[in-house]
């Protein structure tokens, strides 16, 4: 009996290692499995596809359409198919360059950090707009707080002392980390301490900052520039019952981070076509107006521009 039992289990091997060989295998994924790694793979071409992603700091539509037309700038600079990947929140970024799901990433000021603390010299940052080397956020307040222009957070925190405040997401840079580093720095309190714990929110975005304010749901809150002065439709109507009354110093913002599992011969690709964009062609104006920099250019930058953040996250602020 143990021996018809042995002879059947080997049959069914038999069998099962045929099916697995006869199995049609795809071209030019194959090769290179077994003798190269993922990264090298994709830096000597054998993986014909770039993956690209954002932050989630405004509408999901908003950030799709402009990552598409920075796939179709890197498919033409690159000779190779380029993917948008939407994630759904800012970690997922991190997390997804940092485990080679993805190849390259717009990130906050913060989340670009992030990405280079997780994984050191396998993250080169590659360009930015010009403006995110002189960034800024305002503090907004609904017209019927009666809140008013502040000279600093000092005097908005006696103004608005009590009332509802919102920032966006916790890691973001200009809707949250840079808000609350300089209210705190200027009037040596907390958010919490001033408008009370539970009347500090997280809105998620920027645009859903600009909506609960303008709907009342907060009278205060913090956002990025470019998606005030750029609100358009709905959010622009929304803006109408908004007030700006504060306007934070400069920082040092976004940045396209590439993985260097990519190869240089890509990053170098991808960074000259980012740096060639000419606001004086229009079909690179409308790539740069997309992306908050109509009239102006993406520009070279290095990783010691961000030692700003890096210290105001070494100081404990809470992320998420």
């Amino acid at each position: 009996m143990l021996n018809r039992t042995l002879l059947a289990m080997k049959v069914l091997c038999a069998i099962a290692a045929l099916v697995v060989f006869s199995l049609p295998v795809s071209a030019g994924k194959s090769e290179w499995r077994g003798t190269k790694s993922l990264d090298q793979a994709i830096a000597d071409g054998d993986i014909k596809e770039l993956r690209i992603s954002a932050i989630p700091d405004s509408d999901a539509k908003a950030i799709e359409e402009k990552c598409n037309l920075v796939c179709e700038m890197l498919n033409k600079a690159l000779g190779i198919p380029v993917k948008f990947m939407p994630q759904q929140n800012y970690a997922a970024c991190v997390t997804g360059l940092a485990t080679d799901q993805l190849d390259l990433v717009w990130f906050g000021g913060v989340t670009g950090v992030q990405a280079d603390q997780k994984m050191g010299d396998k993250c080169v940052f590659v360009a930015c707009r010009e403006s995110d080397k002189q960034y800024k956020s305002y503090f907004i307040a609904n017209k019927e707080a009666k809140i008013g222009t502040v000279k600093d957070l000092k005097d908005l925190a006696a103004k608005a002392e009590g009332m509802k405040f919102t920032f966006g997401a916790k890691s973001s840079t200009s809707g949250h980390v840079m808000p609350r580093h300089y209210f705190q720095d200027q009037t040596g309190e907390k958010p919490e301490d001033v408008f009370g714990k539970d009347n500090v929110a997280y809105s998620g975005s920027h645009d859903a900052t600009l909506r609960n304010v303008a709907a009342g749901t907060a009278q205060v809150g913090a956002l990025n520039f470019k998606n005030w002065d750029n609100a358009k439709e709905e959010l622009a109507k929304a803006k109408e019952k908004c007030e700006l009354i504060y306007t934070t110093p400069f920082y040092v913002d976004y940045v396209w981070a590439a993985r260097t599992g990519i190869g240089e011969e890509n990053i170098k690709k991808i960074k000259d076509a980012f740096l060639a964009l000419d606001h004086t062609k229009e079909a690179d104006n409308k790539i740069l107006a997309a992306w908050g920099a109509k009239g102006s250019k993406f520009v070279a930058c290095e990783k010691k521009e961000w030692d700003g953040i890096r210290k105001v996250l070494e100081s404990g602020v809470d992320v998420g």
